[in-house]
This record gives structure tokens, C-alpha cells and sequence, in this order.
């Protein structure tokens, strides 16, 4: 009798273990990805002697700005959600990019729009930035590109 329900209840193991409802199409597998913000900047290379449309992309310096870091960047010292005092802080808000200056700047589109004049901020000014803005400083232009790739 013992022999006899060892082998039912064997049976029923091996039956229930083997015998399972979801296809490999039903299972799903979760994987964590970590996303990261970055900002993409542009500035012409100091030592390219063009000016203005002359200038070719090859002859541009390139940085990508990772979320809460600083890199230097044609001698401007810049932040991504990592606020420095005396550094050009961006941060972000609502999906919005937002700039800090120490020193005042001209803001403008990229490539000028007709009609619209471009903008004078002040120092220490909290202001949105859009993708392909030019901000001029007195010794350097940094274009906002915008927003990166998220790795």
C-alpha cells in the first residue's frame, strides 16, 4: 500500500513539474537599465582662424556632459545637475534645460531666426535653454546642442 502511494504521489510530481501552462512567449524577463541624462555642447577649436559660417563641423570641439558631473570645455568650467560656484550650471527641471552663468551673456537660436532678437542675460540669471542655442560670452561661443543619448 506504502509502495503504492509513493509511486502516485511520484507520478504526480513528475506530471506537475513537467507540465507547465506558460509558453516561452509568456514568460517575461525584467532587466534593470540605468538612465543617464547627457547634454551635448559645441564649441569652435580656438585654434581654427575661421569665422562664423566658415567654420566645418570637423573644425568643432565636442563635449558630452554627463548628469551630475563638471568638465572644463574651451576654458568655461560646466555642470550638469551638480551645481559650482562660478561655473556655467545646467540643470534640468519638468524635462526642461535650464542654464546659471557667473558672467552675463548673449543667448541666441541657432541658426538666427528673422525677427527674433537675440537674448541678454544677466550673471547669476536662472533661464531656459533650448537645443541649438548659442550662448556668447566675451571670450568664447558654447552651443547647447541638446540633449544627449541616454545610455
Amino acid at each position: 500500500m506504502t509502495k503504492n502511494l509513493l509511486f502516485a504521489s511520484a507520478i504526480l510530481l513528475i506530471i506537475s513539474c513537467t507540465s507547465n501552462p506558460k509558453t516561452e512567449e509568456e514568460v517575461m524577463v525584467e532587466t534593470l537599465v540605468e538612465n543617464s541624462l547627457t547634454l551635448e555642447f559645441a564649441s569652435k577649436n580656438p585654434e581654427v582662424k575661421k569665422e562664423g559660417t566658415h567654420v566645418g563641423a570637423s573644425e568643432m570641439l565636442h563635449l558630452s556632459l554627463t548628469d551630475n558631473s563638471q568638465s572644463d570645455f574651451v576654458g568655461k568650467s560646466l555642470t550638469l545637475n551638480n551645481t559650482i560656484e562660478g561655473a556655467i550650471n545646467f540643470y534640468t527641471r519638468n524635462d526642461s534645460v535650464f542654464c546659471n552663468a557667473p558672467n552675463s551673456l548673449i543667448l541666441m537660436s541657432m541658426p538666427p531666426k528673422a525677427g527674433v532678437i537675440p537674448a541678454m542675460i544677466e550673471a547669476m540669471s536662472d533661464f531656459y535653454i533650448a537645443p541649438m542655442s548659442l550662448l556668447k560670452f566675451e571670450s568664447v561661443n558654447i552651443m547647447f546642442v541638446g540633449p544627449g543619448t541616454k545610455k
